[in-house]
């Protein structure tokens, strides 16, 4: 859906309103789709289109598609494009979405990006268990192939289940044919990655803006959004919102405009308590935050210690018991840890045992102190990949957020509110 009853007046760039099933070639072909002026420029003007829009990674790092795309095509070729469909994180549908629905927006952006960086290879990383946009993928590129479009060699590479399967390095090793555990860096995936080539890792979203911004001009990308991150986001709303789903809206809308427009407020009308808004591995934002205006911005959201992630906004209201959700999140971190470093395989468990401990009233003497110690200092960034960052991102907010809530129940007082997990995918 559009954002319909936000405050910004906008047309959606990403979905359609009221589409039903996937969309064919000739729907998108009269949507403008495969425009003969795009696919007419050179490399780098394409490149340097990009940079100039201010286009921004929408799978969760926020890292200038621009530069991503200039530093692949420094690297000697053979190069391959990588694109990321696994959609890990349980709270998000969008890339789902854009797949099964617009899958010629997706492959038109991976074309393009393809021959930004002339990459002669395309991998696509979906879902094992995603059938329908394998599917939809499939019948859009027999759909091309058929039209007589020069394709560059190309084969879908399943993501097993798992959280950090979707990483980039997680994705390169699955796509060589080995697990899906992220590896350390050096070398980047830029210098070396899939196939042992330099490869562009894209998220879905970010490509599926790239048609538009060719086809428009970066100008006309910019007209709306923030200034530091143009564009608008897909964004999944869940948790205990009237109205869930995928919908679009600019950068710098108030999240406040997003819960109550979008989301029709909380279920049972409630004050929202806590949210996350950027996923999992965003970090707690508080009901005050939301409602003193907190904005989907990355710049916004830091001031709040929170990140936007992948634009999937997850609200918690006031008639249940805050601290479940946060010892619920820890034990999901732990739970998916892929247990080859050491500090991730025992520090997520250590946090989300503590702050149990704290939640049903029996705390140790120095859990508060542990959990402080263990986010802010001893954890973060010692692990291969991010998964331990969204651990400590989770604890660290937690203690802020829930500040109230955890000094009542270390005291044995707990709050005798609802005892379960809203959070998509996740039990306590």
């Amino acid at each position: 859906m559009a954002a319909a009853g936000v405050e910004v007046t906008f047309r959606p760039r990403l979905l359609i309103e009221g589409q039903s099933g996937r969309e064919s070639l000739a729907d998108y072909q009269r949507r403008g789709g495969y425009a003969s002026a795009s696919w007419s420029r050179p490399p780098e003007e394409l490149r340097s289109l990009v940079t100039a829009s201010g286009l921004r990674g929408r799978g969760g790092s926020a890292f200038p598609t621009g530069i991503k795309w200039q530093s692949v095509a420094a690297e000697p070729g053979p190069r391959v494009l990588l694109v990321n469909g696994a959609e890990t994180e349980p709270a998000s549908g969008k890339d789902r979405y854009l797949l099964t629905q617009r899958p010629h927006l997706v492959l038109e952006g991976a074309l393009l990006a393809a021959r930004a960086v002339d990459a002669a290879t395309c991998l696509l990383y979906l879902r094992a268990k995603g059938a329908d946009e394998q599917a939809s993928l499939k019948a859009a590129w027999q759909e091309l192939q058929a039209a007589g479009r020069p394709l560059p060699r190309w084969r879908i590479v399943t993501a097993p289940a798992g959280y950090v399967a979707g990483e980039e390095t997680a994705a390169i090793q699955r796509c060589n044919g080995k697990a899906a555990k992220p590896a350390f860096k050096p070398p980047l995936p830029y210098q070396q990655g899939a196939e042992g080539r330099p490869t562009l890792v894209q998220n879905v979203e970010t490509l599926a803006n790239v048609p538009g911004v060719v086809r428009d001009g970066a100008e006309a990308f910019r007209a709306i959004g923030s200034a530091s991150a143009p564009g608008t986001l897909l964004l999944t709303l869940s948790g205990a919102v009237r109205r869930p789903g995928v919908y679009e809206a600019p950068t710098g809308t108030p999240l406040q405009d997003i819960v109550q427009h979008l989301g029709g407020g909380t279920v049972d009308k409630s004050p929202v308590q806590a949210l996350l808004p950027g996923g999992y591995f965003a970090g707690w934002l508080s009901g005050a935050a939301l409602r003193s205006g907190a904005r989907l911005d990355a710049e916004s959201l830091r001031d709040h210690d929170v990140s936007l992630g992948a634009g999937s906004i997850t609200v918690i209201p006031d008639s249940v018991c805050g601290l479940a959700q946060a010892v619920a999140l820890l034990r999901f971190f732990a739970r998916e840890s892929v247990r080859q470093c050491g500090p991730c395989t025992y520090g997520t468990a250590a946090m989300a045992d503590a702050l149990g401990r704290l939640a049903v009233g029996r705390p140790e003497s120095d859990d508060v102190e542990r959990l402080r110690r263990y986010s802010g200092v001893m954890l973060p960034r010692r692990g291969a990949c991010g998964h331990l960052d969204g651990a400590t991102n989770a604890a660290r907010t937690a203690l802020h957020v829930f500040e109230r809530e955890i000094a009542q129940h270390a005291r044995g007082r707990t709050c005798g509110r609802p005892w379960r997990s809203l959070l998509p995918g996740v039990e306590l």
